[in-house]
This record gives C-alpha cells, sequence and structure tokens, in this order.
C-alpha cells in the first residue's frame, strides 16, 4: 500500500525516492533512482483522461441531480459546468498519479533490459508479484 502513496505524492512507485515527475505535468522518461521506465507506451495518457472525464461527470451529474432536487436547477447551471470543469482539470494530476501506480502495480511499468539501461549499476524492478506486496 505504501507503493500507492509514493504514486499519489507524485514520487516513485517502485523506489518511493524518484521524481515520477520531470516538469509541471510531465511525467519523466525513467526514474532517477532505480530507473525504472514509467511510459513505455504511447497510449499511457488515455487511462488518466479516462478517470479525469469520470471524476468531471460525476460531480457534474452530482451536482445536476442536487439542484434539481432542491429545484434550483436552470439557476446553478453555471456553477454546474464550472465545477465539472474544474473538477476534471485539478484532478488529473492525481489520476495520472494512480495510474502510473495501476501500470506499476501490473508488472507494465519496469526497468529497461540491462542491455538498454545506461547506467551499470541500476537495480533490478521488483513489481508487487515478486515482493509479495
Amino acid at each position: 500500500m505504501e507503493h500507492l502513496f509514493w504514486a499519489i505524492a507524485g514520487r516513485c512507485p517502485n523506489c518511493g525516492k524518484g521524481a515520477l515527475y520531470a516538469g509541471f505535468n510531465k511525467i519523466a522518461p525513467t526514474c532517477s533512482v532505480c530507473h525504472v521506465r514509467f511510459e513505455r507506451w504511447a497510449g499511457n495518457w488515455t487511462i488518466p483522461v479516462v478517470m479525469g472525464y469520470t471524476t468531471a461527470a460525476l460531480v457534474g451529474f452530482g451536482l445536476i441531480f442536487y439542484y434539481q432536487w432542491r429545484g434550483t436547477l436552470m439557476e446553478h447551471d453555471t456553477v454546474i459546468m464550472a465545477a465539472a470543469v474544474l473538477s476534471g482539470v485539478t484532478m488529473y494530476p492525481l489520476c495520472k498519479n494512480i495510474s502510473m501506480y495501476m501500470l506499476w502495480n501490473n508488472g507494465f511499468v519496469t526497468v529497461d533490459p540491462p542491455t538498454l539501461v545506461k547506467s551499470d549499476d541500476a537495480p533490478a524492478a521488483t513489481t508487487p508479484r515478486e515482493t509479495g506486496a
């Protein structure tokens, strides 16, 4: 479970020491400490996008039902749209971190084979299956 908290905090889900991000919102290619490759496939970005859209939809529909129940739906339509968009945008980095943990937990985020790693002292990745976590 600590690996999930490391990822949520923006650290490498494998070692917990390296940074997950290389910039404000850009995932680093590899961990600077354990050399785990984070984004191996071009489609990795789709998971957090779907999670962010789902969050926005849940917030939007929740507010629609709430204001419909109170009978003031049309008075709060701008609030509903703004809350839905802001929730999707603000939750995107968290969704990115959680999706990186899910990829690591399922064995998709690993260290490159030794021939592709530039450093000779790069440790082997440990997955939850290997550690029993």
